[in-house]
């Protein structure tokens, strides 16, 4: 449709100046069209490398905080198992006798075996009922130390394989606490536990804050470490409606800084990666150091919060601000994004800033050899589209009857049935055959059987109706499509078509003269509800030969 409609507007032009003329101008606007897609192209291309590298750092991230996350579960599961079915040995008999003589300590420490689990270290009595979030119950208490015990040789193993987080640990509110850097037996242990239950993680998941018991994320302060500021993944150890600790993992930023600095490296990205909380506080960065000045101003931090709010975990997108490029990421296992800002600088540096040289390097010569062609392309552009039309014409048509072929006929005619089809409109098939063409062939011989074949076919065309399709399906068989037309219409067009070819006679020799029939079988879409063009046109040929059994030159339209 498209090709037809060039040479429709091209044939209007009779002198070839214009037609060469019009055909450069084309080429000309198609080629700085197609730079300039080239160039959307290669922009999205570099979105996406930017969106990509960031993701590949996002999925590296989330991939290990996933993995602590699992272990976090495990872990409470492992609790929330034990506390169920506790075991009891000599040794673990021994522990909890030890624990009993050894609870009014100001502090105190138990180990189940000192190769192979972790110590147990803890508060006296009058510490726990000091404190109002404490809750040391006799009940429950031995349950709740065996288990933690269990939980001890699972925690030595595991910080073996940690690769990011820096501390793991379990903090009861029975007045103890386990963690993968255990302390030594000092009084240093009573700071300890002070310090883990008075974090913003500890209290955030009591029951009141904490209603869905799920894991939650916290960004403080913490003297010890040489960053001053760490990250806590923490969730809830509850069972049978008591809320006994929290287990939690501690990330230190210092990590988080190597992690990025790593991640980032390794995929060989330009730009800088910062990890920012919920807050859009920054905490780490793939660059040396933290920026000692904000990366982005007040409004442009509003503009960041707006986007980022609204989207889902493990949502991404890019903002452009000044000269800058920003893609963010938000996490799927943190309640925070990664965000890359990459410069003007650093994008006319790298890759594709000089894929765009090089691109409008291309253009220019493509516009330069466009001009010296300009006088080869003016000769050839007439003959071309000379050859174009004969072919296409030859590549649908049949020479002889000038009717469509076969393939070009089927193509047409099955499309005309879908038409009909989704319009719920009636679609009827003529199938035609000329009766006794082979002994005009023999009695005449094949040039009088080409002369019976063009009249056919002109008689055909002249019973046309508008809309109405016929194409040479085979030697001596036509094939016509009704569309918007009943089975009773369809044969009153077949009988109109009969008895036109059969009013006159064909010369076809010098004093001999032929007269000619055809017969017809007709199907419709609506008597068998199928619109399959191919299925109805073998339902009108079996009709056709059902005609030539009754005797020829007849128009059949029932089985």
């Amino acid at each position: 449709m498209f090709d037809n409609a060039i040479q429709r507007v091209i044939s209007r032009f009779k002198n070839p100046q214009k037609v060469v003329n019009l055909c450069f101008i084309v080429v000309f606007i198609f080629s700085t069209v197609l730079t300039w897609r080239e160039a959307v192209v290669l922009e999205g291309a570099y979105v996406a490398n930017q969106r990509n590298s960031l993701d590949s750092v996002a999925t590296l991230l989330d991939r290990q905080l996933q993995h602590n996350i699992d272990n976090l579960l495990f872990y409470r599961n492992s609790m929330l198992y034990a506390l169920q079915s506790p075991i009891s040995t000599d040794k673990t008999r021994k522990t909890l006798a030890d624990f009993d003589s050894l609870r009014t300590q100001p502090y105190w420490q138990l180990r189940l075996d000192l190769n192979r689990s972790l110590p147990m270290n803890g508060v006296s009595d009058e510490f726990v009922n000091n404190s109002p979030l404490l809750d040391r119950d006799e009940q429950t208490i031995h349950t709740e130390l065996s288990s933690a015990l269990e939980l001890s040789y699972f925690m030595r193993l595991s910080h073996q394989t940690q690769t990011l987080a820096q501390r793991m640990f379990y903090a009861s509110r029975s007045g103890f606490f386990l963690t993968s850097t255990p302390p030594s037996n000092d009084p240093q242990i009573v700071a300890l536990y002070y310090r883990l239950v008075a974090q913003p993680y500890f209290s955030s998941q009591s029951p009141e804050n904490n209603p869905k018991r799920e894991l939650k994320w916290t960004h403080t302060f913490n003297p010890d470490m040489s960053s001053g500021q760490i990250i806590t993944a923490a969730i809830p150890l509850d069972y049978n409606g008591r809320w006994y600790g929290v287990l939690a993992l501690d990330y230190p930023i210092d990590s988080l800084h190597n992690f990025l600095r790593q991640a980032h490296n390794n995929e060989q990205h330009e730009g800088t990666v910062l990890l920012y909380d919920n807050e859009l506080n920054p905490i780490a960065t793939s660059a040396q150091s933290l920026p000692r000045h904000p990366l982005f101003t007040a409004p442009q931090l509003a503009r960041i919060a707006s986007v980022v709010t609204a989207a889902k975990q493990g949502a991404q997108g890019e903002l452009r601000m000044d000269s800058r490029f920003i893609t963010w990421a938000k996490l799927n296992n943190y309640d925070g994004l990664l965000i890359k800002v990459h410069t003007l600088e650093e994008g006319v540096q790298g890759e594709f800033g000089r894929i765009s040289v090089v691109l409008s390097v291309l253009w220019l010569l493509s516009t330069l050899m466009l001009f010296v062609s300009w006088v080869v392309i003016r000769h050839l552009v007439s003959n071309m589209f000379s050859l174009q039309q004969t072919l296409t014409w030859r590549a649908n048509y049949d020479t002889l009857t000038r009717l469509y072929n076969r393939g070009a006929f089927f193509e047409v005619a099955s499309k005309l049935s879908q038409e009909c089809q989704q319009q719920g409109q009636p679609f009827s098939v003529i199938q035609m055959d000329l009766d006794l063409f082979k002994s005009i062939n023999d009695r005449y011989g094949h040039s009088s059987g080409d002369k019976v074949l063009a009249h056919a076919a002109a008689m055909l065309s002249d019973a046309f109706r508008q809309g109405d399709v016929a194409g040479r399906v085979g030697g001596e068989e036509f094939c016509i499509v009704l569309p918007d037309t009943s089975l009773e219409e369809a044969t009153k067009v077949a009988e109109r078509i009969r008895v036109r070819i059969n009013s006159k006679e064909l010369l076809l020799k010098q004093g001999s003269t032929v007269r000619i029939s055809a017969s017809f079988g007709v199907s419709s879409a609506f008597e068998f509800n199928d619109y399959d063009f191919e299925r109805l046109q073998s339902y009108a040929d079996h009709r056709l030969y059902k005609a030539k059994q009754d005797g020829r030159n007849r128009v059949c339209n029932t089985d």
